[in-house]
């Protein structure tokens, strides 16, 4: 078969098999820490070891499908809204869920099962992908495990230095699981399901240049726009991609590609639509827009350097290799990557965000160079991918390590913060309890973002700050709620800050008597509604 004849390398099944439990292997080893928080404390870990209030609002959003909404509004933020916003992933999962009742538990076993089961489909499909663009199953193999386990130099960097903040593949304030696909599969269904779609589409691209068959760009075209519904900021890269590798092929074939060109044409066509309503939401709902505006940027382009590290400079000898092959589709792995690094840097707020994914073609490439290097020293196979994954896992696993940490001490590194914890006590969770059954998803709650966090996908209800993004006005609501546990505000202060924010019940915990002195017992305008150990509710009941 020559790289130019357009079939399509299929593994046999023996190979796929092999590859199907590697990866059920793989998935496996990314769940061992939420198996050992679960056995720290069965009864209140809240399924999370890590960015705990990232993964409540995907489960806000769950919540909202289930109630039977299509369009979701934002309730970590107590601003009056319109429902817009859609997506496709989270109704899907959130209306499968429902079926089952609406408590957490229901939500977060649909949440981690959609991380597995959309982490094992990747794990195959990127598989694929390596099969259709190396057809020795040695490199493919090693570029399955590249992708699936490798990261770059933090841990090293620590060991090394004593510096743990260097790469923003282990340094802590620094971690970006966009950037590592170990972390996708280890941290966020969306991640897994997002890059699942995008090599499923950059897979199909490439079968259709390669065979002029409009069929499989239509199937892009759809993959795109579930892409650009699920996870937006991926497609923008990905119209990218497509401009400049059909530029490349115009520029290897001194022609036009007619062909490339109408079919790319087609890919973007019947995506763009998604998008283009993301773009309309962002324009009419100022809670959105003031969401979408928080910044989330790219570190220089040394940190990412070193978050790829020796992957990096596999993937250099990898593409070194491929010079002399300029028709080879390994070309596209190359582009796929310098493109979308440098759209991580374009001037807009979730810069970062664009990454996803970036790490697939290097991974593979990788490979491909670490394959050459090994061969030049005669590095028996087994030996050489041994090796390989020993000097490309580490800051994985000290990633893991560090979750473990953490979930030893309720996070509370991340507490400090004001991060939400890992495990909420029986006395937490009977108030919560309380506000799922009697609260409606209007009613406004005044809370510590420790456990306010966990209100909108736990009871339904909208508060008045809880998370450092989705909350608006942040810094001025933290205030607020600081002046209204200090012991020395006026009761005539808090009467009319109840009244203008809509505020309808006040949750008053641990972390709510650290911030101030107020003791909510003595006061007119609340009534207990619900008390569990040093946990209370308060209904506010005003003049």
């Amino acid at each position: 078969m020559t790289e130019q004849s357009g079939k399509f390398p299929f593994p046999s099944r023996a190979e796929l098999r092999r590859v199907a439990l590697a990866a059920a292997a793989l998935i496996a080893f990314t769940c061992l820490p939420y198996l050992w928080g679960w056995l720290l404390r069965p009864a209140d870990f809240m399924g999370h070891v890590y960015n705990a209030d990232d993964a409540s609002v995907h489960l806000a959003w769950m919540r909202q499908a289930a109630e039977g909404r299509w369009l979701f509004t934002d309730r970590f933020t107590s601003e009056e809204q319109q429902p817009q916003f859609f997506h496709l992933f989270y109704l899907v999962l959130g209306k499968l869920a429902g079926l089952f009742g609406d408590s957490y538990r229901v939500f977060i076993s649909f949440y981690h099962l959609a991380r597995v089961v959309g982490g094992w489909l990747f794990l195959m499909a990127a598989y694929l992908l390596a099969a259709y663009i190396f057809p020795d199953a040695r490199t493919r193999w090693l570029g399955f495990w590249t992708v699936g386990l490798s990261s770059g130099l933090g841990f090293w960097l620590e060991l090394l230095l004593g510096k743990a903040d260097r790469s923003c593949d282990y340094g802590p304030g620094l971690l970006m699981p966009e950037a590592i696909t170990f972390l996708s599969l280890y941290l966020f269904p969306l991640f897994a399901v997002s890059i699942l779609v995008l090599v499923g589409l950059y897979l199909l691209v490439l079968r259709a240049f390669d065979t002029g068959r409009v069929a499989p760009a239509i199937g892009a075209g759809v993959l795109g726009l579930v892409l650009g519904n699920i996870h937006s900021y991926d497609l923008l890269p990905v119209y990218a991609v497509l401009a400049v590798y059909v530029i490349t092929l115009g520029v290897q074939r001194r022609a036009l590609p007619r062909r490339e060109i109408l079919l790319a044409a087609l890919v973007v066509a019947i995506s763009v639509p998604a998008p283009a309503y993301q773009y309309l939401v962002f324009r009419s709902n100022p809670v959105f827009q003031q969401k979408a505006l928080t910044p989330t940027l790219s570190p220089s382009v040394m940190n990412y350097a070193l978050t790829y590290g020796l992957v990096l400079v596999a993937a250099c000898v990898g593409a070194w290799h491929l010079r002399r092959r300029p028709h080879h589709r390994g070309n596209f792995l190359i582009t796929w990557f310098i493109v979308t690094l440098a759209m991580a840097y374009l001037p807009v707020s979730f810069q970062r965000k664009m990454i996803e994914g970036a790490h697939i073609p290097l991974a593979l490439l990788a490979a491909s160079g670490w394959l050459a290097l090994t061969s030049r020293v005669r590095l028996p196979g087994a030996a050489a991918t041994l090796l390989w994954i020993v000097l490309v896992i580490p800051s994985n696993l000290g990633v893991m390590a560090d979750s473990i940490r953490r979930l030893g001490d309720n996070n509370a590194e991340g507490v400090a913060y004001l991060l939400p914890p890992y495990y909420l006590d029986s006395d937490q969770r009977a108030v919560l309890e309380w506000l799922r059954e009697n609260a409606r998803p209007e009613d406004v709650v005044l809370s510590s973002p420790l456990d306010g966090c966990y209100m909108p996908p736990y009871c339904g209800v909208t508060t008045y700050v809880s998370h450092w993004a989705e909350t608006i006005n942040v810094q001025r609501k933290l205030a607020d709620l600081r002046g209204f546990l200090a012991s020395y505000t006026a009761d005539e202060w808090r009467i009319q800050f109840l009244r203008e924010n809509r505020i309808r019940y006040f949750y008053h915990g641990p972390a709510e008597a650290a911030m101030g002195g107020f003791d909510p017992s003595g006061a007119s305008y609340l009534r207990l509604v619900c008390q569990s150990g040093p946990v209370a509710l308060y209904e506010v009941v005003l003049p």
